[in-house]
């Protein structure tokens, strides 16, 4: 039956080389998308690491003129004030990378032959109970470890497992990311762009590194009581204009501020999703009319085998086989393409998520064309041969 099969495709190999061409760009299509948005589903599914909600970003602006002493005097009375609030739970300064505001700052060293690479943040000693950090192994820094012959960092799992994989702890190892510095604690997986962000080597460093080039915290984050944002921002404001002598005072939710940083990923998925709908969509209504048609030519020799004997479920199972033959050839033509990604490396994407993309393309198309083969191969089965022999 099958050599059958393949000449009676061969006779109709323009109407047959049609469907393969639409079948061969789908499954590159979806192929792509699948891949893609499995990437990203997995990223956005690992933790950030921090919380977010009911949270606030702020940004002022302290004179030039302060010096580093004033400055951390004035940062200090401010937390308090803003602590003495009913509405506020907890304040920490921060400093020029904020989560989800899009900076990135990045360091690298040499550290006995082994390249670290790290991002950066600047935050103060209020850091992990404000943003309630969670720690894998040690503590946060404190103002003792300050004053230690070492300055404090502490760093995240991913730092912890790319560096050293095989080392049982690293908390009071010196480390000489950015100078030599001693690691008190590390974090949990801890992601400060977006959910889909990846997770990357992390650094957190004190004041301290950013007083010393003159530049201090000028940013905050507040944690607020649940729905108390819109009767506490106007307080809050005017207590930072009054004691920094500025109205250059910004306040933003952080919650919005998530939901911007995720778009740039978001967009392009429903974009993609929109577009591979349209396609599959015109896929099946492509084979739809393919199939009637041929059907419509074919009647006689439906009607032929029928009175020779062919069940309906026979003649349903030739027109679906035959449609599932062109399928599976272009499948494996896209196959063939799309396994060269991953084994080439020609995207810096690991490369599950292209097989996973292969299996979920696969498998989708398959569903879609048996879906649509199907349909029109019943019909044709009910056809009668008294009818269809008897027609001119």
């Amino acid at each position: 039956m099958f050599s059958h099969l393949l000449k009676l495709m061969w006779n109709k190999r323009r109407a047959n080389g049609m469907i393969f061409l639409e079948i061969l760009l789908a499954f590159i299509v979806l192929f792509g998308v699948y891949s893609f948005i499995l990437y990203n589903l997995e990223r956005y599914q690992s933790p950030l690491g921090f919380n977010y909600e009911n949270s606030i970003g702020v940004r002022l602006d302290f004179d030039d003129e302060m010096d580093s002493l004033t400055v951390l005097k004035t940062q200090e009375r401010i937390r308090q004030d803003l602590l003495a609030m009913s509405d506020v739970e907890a304040v920490t300064w921060i400093g020029p990378v904020n989560p989800f505001g899009g900076s990135t700052w990045q360091t690298s060293s040499d550290a006995s032959g082994q390249l670290i690479q790290t991002q950066m943040m600047f935050v103060d000693k209020h850091f992990g109970d404000a943003a309630e950090v969670e720690m894998m192994d040690g503590r946060w820094f404190t103002e003792d470890d300050l004053r230690g012959k070492y300055r404090p960092i502490v760093v995240n799992r991913e730092y912890k497992e790319r560096f050293f994989p095989n080392v049982e702890t690293i908390v009071d190892s010196i480390a000489e990311v950015n100078g030599e510095h001693i690691i008190v604690g590390v974090t949990n997986d801890f992601k400060y762009k977006s959910n889909f962000a990846e997770n990357f080597p992390l650094t957190f460093y004190p004041q301290v590194e950013r007083m010393d080039n003159g530049e201090p915290f000028e940013m905050m984050i507040i944690r607020l009581r649940p729905n108390s944002l819109a009767e506490v921002e106007e307080p809050i404001y005017n207590l930072l204009v009054s004691a920094t002598k500025n109205t250059d005072v910004v306040i933003w939710d952080m919650a919005k501020d998530r939901i911007k940083a995720n778009r740039p990923i978001v967009i392009p998925i429903v974009i993609l999703m929109v577009i591979s709908g349209f396609l599959l969509i015109n896929i099946a209504l492509g084979l739809f009319g393919v199939l009637f048609t041929q059907i419509n030519r074919r009647r006689a020799e439906i009607g032929l085998r029928k009175a020779m004997g062919a069940t309906p479920r026979e003649v349903t199972t030739q027109f679906v086989m035959e449609v599932l033959i062109v399928t599976l050839a272009g499948l494996l033509l896209g196959t063939f393409f799309a396994v060269q990604v991953p084994i080439l490396e020609l995207m810096d994407i690991p490369g599950k998520f292209f097989y996973y993309g292969i299996i979920a393309a696969v498998l989708t198309i398959l569903l879609i064309v048996t879906i649509c083969a199907f349909l029109p191969s019943f019909q044709a089965s009910r056809l009668q041969p008294a009818n269809v022999l008897h027609e001119d």
